[in-house]
């Protein structure tokens, strides 16, 4: 949450010719409302289920990703050849009904790690973190659940600290990273 990654992810898959999907955004076409309100009406193990429904779709056909009927809003194809795709994922995706391992299947996972105080000051004027109480949420809160989740996030293939660098940056220290496994 508030770790830069569907900003980085869309700057990534542009500057590498990636395609790019939005999984959160995805969710909120499917349901016709936002996360929040999804939080709210119907709670947060439905929200869980269905991201691991739609991860369950692009790892059963991660070869055409094309073929899958997604929401054009929540893409962008950067190249109709490349089957390169960056997802951006919710904060609390990997933590839940297995889905690290999910995520591990379908491609390489990078954790954009921040402190607490960094994604406090991120997002502190924002109302729609479901997760942390909506307003109101504190940096203590923040760092339990990076607490809570830190043994899913660990599990990531590449760990980027975001302290103190502009999403440009990361995205092109992702893409250093993926350069020298591709070799």
């Amino acid at each position: 949450m508030g770790a830069g990654k569907t900003e980085v992810g869309k700057i990534l898959a542009k500057n590498k010719k990636f395609n790019f999907i939005d999984l959160d955004c995805l969710i909120e076409a499917q349901e016709g409302m936002s996360i929040t309100e999804i939080f709210k009406q119907k709670g947060e193990s439905y929200f869980r289920n269905l991201e691991t429904e739609i991860l369950k779709r692009i790892d059963n056909n991660k070869t055409d990703i094309y073929k899958l009927k997604f929401e054009e809003k929540c893409l962008e194809i950067n190249s109709h050849e490349s089957k390169n795709w960056v997802i951006s994922t919710g904060g609390g995706m990997p933590a839940f009904n297995g889905n690290i391992k999910l995520l591990k299947n379908i491609g390489t996972v990078i954790y954009l790690k921040a402190c607490a105080k960094t994604i406090y000051d991120r997002i502190k004027s924002e109302v729609h973190r479901p997760v942390l109480g909506g307003s109101g949420f504190t940096e203590e809160t923040i760092a339990e659940k990076l607490k809570e989740r830190e043994k899913y996030y660990e599990q990531a293939d590449f760990v980027i600290y975001t302290e103190n660098l502009t999403p440009p940056a990361v995205a092109e220290e992702i893409g250093i990273f993926i350069n020298k496994n591709q070799n």
